[in-house]
């Protein structure tokens, strides 16, 4: 089913980014900014497997075959990952796919959650990217601007 987001944090377009949503499923999505070399992702709500397995994989197709070397994870809506969603990430995605990714992200910024267990989920999240990937450089924000600022940089 899909449902338009809610997202109170949108993005505002500056210095002419221009972001095309590629995939959206129960309000969490995928888009790419091809001339900066962004990929951003969004999640919103309680997100699944089949959501996070979904967009994941989508935003690591564009990362893998060089569309994008800067990643924006906004995590402002997150509620929670479900249980079998967080296995995915951690023994699939980021045991996995993501080691052939190791050197073709040079920035990821995040949006931090607004409620307390979103943050706990995505601090988890955090936390593996780092023990994968203890060079990269990885930021949070409180704002989904400050983070694409800082990716621009």
């Amino acid at each position: 089913m899909m449902m338009e987001s809610t997202n109170s944090d949108a993005f505002i377009p500056t210095k002419g980014d221009v972001f095309e949503v590629l995939k959206e499923l129960n309000g969490s999505s995928v888009a790419v900014d091809y001339q900066n070399k962004i990929v951003k992702v969004e999640w919103d709500g309680i997100v699944d497997l089949a959501t996070v397995n979904i967009i994941l994989n989508k935003a690591a197709d564009l990362i893998e075959v060089g569309h994008c070397d800067k990643l924006l994870l906004n995590r402002k809506n997150l509620k929670e990952f479900t249980t079998e969603a967080r296995i995915w990430i951690k023994q699939d995605l980021l045991r996995n796919r993501a080691k052939k990714l190791v050197n073709k992200v040079v920035k990821v910024a995040t949006v931090n959650s607004s409620t307390a267990m979103g943050g706990v989920f995505a601090n988890f999240i955090s936390t593996a990217i780092k023990l994968i990937f203890p060079k990269l450089s990885m930021v949070k924000f409180s704002s989904q601007q400050e983070g694409l600022d800082w990716l621009l940089s």
